[in-house]
């Protein structure tokens, strides 16, 4: 697996003015932190060791703030060279010290991601990078079937996509740098034209801190909301044993073992993920439905749990709809009308599809049954009892 990473962090940051006048653009502040921390704790969380930090304008602030990365448990090493230098120079640097496969970062965007799920496409498609994409209407990628892509230098209409960094790279790459003071962009449009280079689209949006207009809207996102993510039947209320689904209020019967831990925690905000096939099946009437959550909600309340929204896919079992788990539709719909990241936050789920839409989404799983009957591996299952995963994980 990836141990190495790489942040290139060496620019002077002048769209942000003021800010970066006499400070690196990475140790700009959001939510109480060095931007680049948050980077880093994201690194640990997804098993990376090793953190070459490329540095340049206002190194000693980062240098003095991060010093040899035993703090965050990781180790970490630097390689300056002046503000101009561009990106491929800068990596071109440290060719010989990097030993393995490994991750490039850009020092100012972020998004949730699962190194394992970048790693797998990489592995199908022995690719000498895989890149992180994002859909954008001008950008510089064109996202073809089966994870390929065509790279371009300049952004452009033609283009549906943006690579956002969390690129995962074959050392072999670094053969094709030279001491030439040229873009990292130079270089993947030169492998994408050989069609080495594939792609992983995130189902997530990306933040970034590189105008003061992102960057208001990033500090926004990064607060901590206290929002945990849960399922309904088997979570909030047992399933119904006698019928597929909880067809009216006389079929409610609440989950009080698990609500006694949730109530421990009145200051968080709790969401409602759920499939309710039963009303495209026709066995459970919408009115019903409404009428079950509204109940729901309300004996919540009376046992100081917030739960502040129900995001219901109510198609059929056998749709494959963005909105229905393990598809994570709802989960992004959730996390972009309540400005949250979910890799700050996990859902709590009893079934193997719950596991599965959470890895798709990108956020961590709670799961409460013991064993998980699958043939996929997935490396987003928080361990220990509920509460402690209440506690540390929010």
């Amino acid at each position: 697996m990836i141990k190495e990473a790489v942040i290139l962090c060496g620019g002077y940051g002048t769209r942000l003015g003021s800010l970066t006048k006499n400070n690196s653009k990475a140790m700009v502040t959001v939510s109480g932190k060095p931007f680049l921390e948050h980077l880093i704790i994201q690194l640990k969380k997804n098993g990376i060791g090793i953190v070459f930090l490329l540095v340049g304008f206002k190194k000693e602030k980062i240098i003095n703030y991060f010093g040899d990365g035993d703090k965050w448990g990781i180790k970490i090493y630097y390689s300056y060279n002046p503000p101009e230098c561009e990106t491929a120079l800068r990596i071109f640097y440290i060719k010989n010290k990097i030993k393995n496969n490994f991750l490039i970062l850009y020092c100012d965007n972020y998004s949730p991601f699962n190194l394992n799920k970048i790693f797998q496409i990489f592995k199908k498609k022995k690719s000498l990078i895989t890149l992180t994409v994002a859909r954008k209407k001008s950008g510089n990628i064109k996202f073809i079937k089966n994870s390929n892509i065509t790279y371009s230098i300049k952004k452009n209409l033609s283009n549906d996509h943006v690579e956002i960094g969390y690129m995962l790279v074959n050392k072999n790459v670094l053969k094709f740098f030279d001491n030439k003071n040229l873009s990292l962009g130079f270089y993947l449009r030169k492998i994408s034209l050989k069609n080495k280079i594939s792609a992983y689209e995130t189902p997530n949006s990306y933040l970034s801190i590189s105008d003061p207009e992102r960057l208001k809207k990033t500090r926004k996102i990064f607060r901590n909301k206290k929002i945990v993510l849960v399922d309904r039947d088997g979570v909030l209320n047992k399933k119904n044993n006698n019928f597929f689904y909880v067809r009216n209020t006389k079929e409610l019967f609440f989950n009080d073992k698990i609500l006694s831990v949730l109530k421990k925690f009145p200051n968080y905000k709790f969401i409602c993920i759920t499939n309710q096939a039963g009303i495209a099946t026709g066995q459970v009437l919408k009115k019903n439905l409404i009428k079950i959550n509204s109940v729901i909600k309300k004996y919540l309340k009376k046992n100081q749990i917030n739960l502040i929204k129900f995001y219901v896919s109510e198609d059929h079992y056998k749709s494959d709809s963005f909105y229905r788990k393990p598809n994570p539709g709802n989960f992004i719909k959730a996390s972009n009308e309540y400005n949250f990241l979910l890799d700050k936050t996990f859902y709590i789920g009893d079934d193997i599809r719950d596991v599965e839409a959470a890895y798709n989404a990108n956020t961590k799983c709670f799961f409460l049954q013991k064993k998980i009957n699958s043939k996929k591996t997935f490396n987003n299952i928080i361990g220990g009892s509920l509460y402690s995963a209440l506690r540390n994980h929010i």
